[in-house]
């Protein structure tokens, strides 16, 4: 799989692109008048230092006005923390090993208000992804806290470069666990745990370390059934001639990607003629993501296609939504959401049909919303 480092980015997504998040962050605290933004949580601090570790403990990262980014991790975490992230510096906190402090926040804020950038703030901004940061704070420092909350649901509704690649690669991750479906299925004799199993594999052992994974995997009439939670993979072997559903979903470095994808054990030319039209149907939907549109327009769109190629088929599940920081953010493509899109935001779309007591199908690309209409994300990045 090529480093998405190494891929050249597309013009259209390129106009499309928000200045670097730090520097939008600098601009609002410039605007609010803030000395320094403190964030906490896995989300905030792999947002704004792109650090990401698995099974990580609490963290939180201060930015000060000059942009300077001081990290705070769990005493053992700080050499790993300062080869992976992007602070200027990083303090620990805590005392060596895991699971001794059953209250760890304290000591976390203890350190966060030691940061000069806050301990001299008249102002200080404040984005809590653990809870209770707030008031553990407001006990040690006298700043005024404004909420960074606003600010920061803005920053991540645009991606700047660096997290597009990112999200390239656990897409790919994706993709590869997809790949690891389709030949496992083929044997007609692999049971759903398997090929979930063969999906999870593949993408974890490609990325070289633990990754999360979400996966609906359904065979035969079961594909009928849509989704999790109302069938999970199970000991059911998908038979010649079956449907295979695999939603492969996968975070890697802080960031998700998200597939779908309607595999066939062996020929189905009715489940592969209906592929084929979703597939179509997703084009379209794709190249309607353009800035001013909005999910309810793209989805009405898009049910009214499936419903119209398919008479007597199901559409019940919403038509896409954003990803990155997490595998299901705004915007969606649902009926109730008017949110307009705009230049940088990433939408994974994934129309489906479902016959209730036959078959089912679904498929899903990633796209990035530019002026001339929604970049497919390895079209982006090529």
């Amino acid at each position: 799989m090529t480093s998405s480092a190494q891929l050249s980015l597309d013009a259209r997504v390129a106009a499309a692109l928000p200045a670097h998040r730090l520097g939008r962050l600098r601009a609002w605290m410039e605007e609010q008048r803030l000395d320094a933004v403190a964030v906490f949580g896995a989300d905030n601090v792999t947002h704004l230092s792109g650090y990401a570790r698995y099974y990580g403990g609490p963290s939180g990262l201060v930015i000060g006005r000059d942009g300077e980014r001081t990290l705070a991790v769990m005493r053992d975490e700080v050499k790993v923390a300062e080869r992976l992230s992007e602070a200027d510096s990083v303090l620990g906190y805590g005392i060596r090993g895991f699971g001794i402090e059953l209250n760890p926040l304290p000591l976390l804020a203890d350190v966060v208000a030691s940061v000069p950038a806050v301990s001299g703030a008249s102002r200080l901004g404040l984005a809590d992804g653990l809870g209770g940061m707030g008031s553990l704070l407001e006990r040690r420092v006298s700043a005024e806290p404004v909420s960074a909350d606003g600010a920061m649901y803005r920053l991540r509704l645009h991606k700047d470069e660096d997290e597009l690649r990112k999200i390239l690669h656990a897409y790919e991750l994706c993709w590869l666990g997809q790949k690891a479906v389709a030949e496992a299925a083929q044997s007609g004799r692999a049971r759903e745990i398997e090929l979930f199993t063969a999906a999870l594999a593949a993408a974890q052992t490609t990325h070289g370390e633990p990754i999360e994974f979400l996966c609906d995997l359904l065979s035969g009439p079961l594909t009928a059934e849509v989704c999790c939670p109302i069938h999970i993979a199970s000991p059911r072997v998908a038979a010649s001639g079956e449907p295979v559903i695999a939603d492969v979903v996968v975070r890697a470095n802080g960031y998700w990607g998200d597939t779908a994808e309607t595999h066939v054990v062996g020929a189905n030319p009715e489940v592969e003629a209906a592929r084929a039209t979703l597939l179509d149907i997703l084009a379209l939907a794709g190249s309607e993501l353009r800035p001013g549109a909005t999910g309810a327009e793209v989805f009405r769109a898009m049910a009214r296609r499936i419903l119209d190629a398919f008479p007597g088929g199901e559409f019940p599940h919403h038509g896409g939504h954003a990803l990155g920081l997490t595998s299901f953010e705004d915007p969606h493509v649902i009926p109730s959401d008017e949110t307009p899109l705009e230049p940088g935001m990433v939408l994974a779309v994934e129309p489906g049909v479902y016959f209730p007591g036959g078959w089912g199908a679904r498929v899903e690309n990633v796209f990035v919303v530019t002026a001339e209409g929604g970049v497919e994300l390895r079209q982006a990045l090529a």
